[in-house]
């Protein structure tokens, strides 16, 4: 009774990974991250999944940085591995551009692939007022599993990350998710909110909500309508090295699942 739940959230941290690899605590220009993680989820049914991974950016050129990752771990019993790449061009100070995709070892729960398109581009900024700086951004990514009909997922992503004074960030999310199942669509609703505060100059957290969740019950696919709720944390043990940390509560209204996931990740900047 599951779906691609860790790997709809780890996207989202590919996605992040990327766009902080670049920094240090100070806001020090870094040339690459490796980051080491673990997440997990319970389902009040019983059962349970697990997934290691290891992330790696390095900037190539000035310009244009990669990340590899690799994963491995098990989903209801099943044993998977996989791996991932994703490619950031910036053509410009305020403009970024990510191409990748993913693949799974041959399950019956996982992702089987996933590809990948997201741009950006910094709209506004400005060292007063209530808002400091304003950030848009489109991803659109498509699944495909190895379900016994033929199935598939698109999620069109549009967000809003909106820079306010003392460093605070609001993220914003509204879209849609499309699932084709033996050739029959359907589109519904989603979104979310994140706000980023800065407890202290080392330690930060993130509580946020959100709707028809990509991490969703993969038996219940076609009739998606989640919601969660939960927060992510950051300690900057040193100026190059963090620890991440995040738990997620999600509801559904199928079958009246309830999941809970979490995870912890250790981050080198160099």
């Amino acid at each position: 009774m599951s779906i691609k739940k860790v790997t709809g959230v780890f996207v989202l941290i590919f996605i992040a990974t990327v766009a902080l690899a670049q920094t240090n605590r100070d806001g020090d220009r870094m040339e690459g991250q490796v980051s080491f993680g673990v997440d997990g989820q319970d389902y009040n049914a019983g059962r349970t999944s697990r997934l290691g991974s290891i992330d790696a950016t390095v900037r190539l050129l000035p310009r244009i940085t990669l990340e590899a990752v690799a994963t491995g771990g098990v989903y209801f019993g099943d044993h998977f591995g996989g791996g991932a790449a994703y490619v950031t061009l910036k053509p410009d100070a305020k403009t970024y551009l990510i191409a990748g995709g993913s693949r799974n070892s041959h399950t019956g729960t996982t992702v089987a692939w996933s590809g990948t398109v997201e741009a950006g581009r910094v709209m506004y900024q400005s060292n007063r007022g209530a808002i400091r700086g304003l950030e848009t951004a489109l991803n659109l990514t498509k699944r495909g599993y190895y379900f016994s009909t033929s199935t598939d997922v698109l999620l069109v992503n549009p967000t809003a990350v909106i820079y306010l004074p003392r460093d605070w960030t609001l993220t914003l999310r509204a879209g849609a998710i499309r699932t084709n199942i033996a050739g029959a669509m359907k589109w519904t609703p989603s979104g979310g909110a994140k706000i980023n505060v800065p407890l202290t100059r080392r330690f930060s957290v993130s509580p946020g909500v959100a709707f028809d969740t990509e991490p969703s019950d993969v038996l219940q696919i076609s009739n998606i309508s989640s919601r969660g709720f939960g927060a992510g944390a950051r300690f900057w043990l040193t100026r190059f090295t963090s620890v991440d940390g995040y738990y997620l509560r999600i509801l559904y209204g199928a079958n009246h699942l309830v999941n809970d996931s979490y995870g912890v990740s250790y981050a080198l900047r160099f």
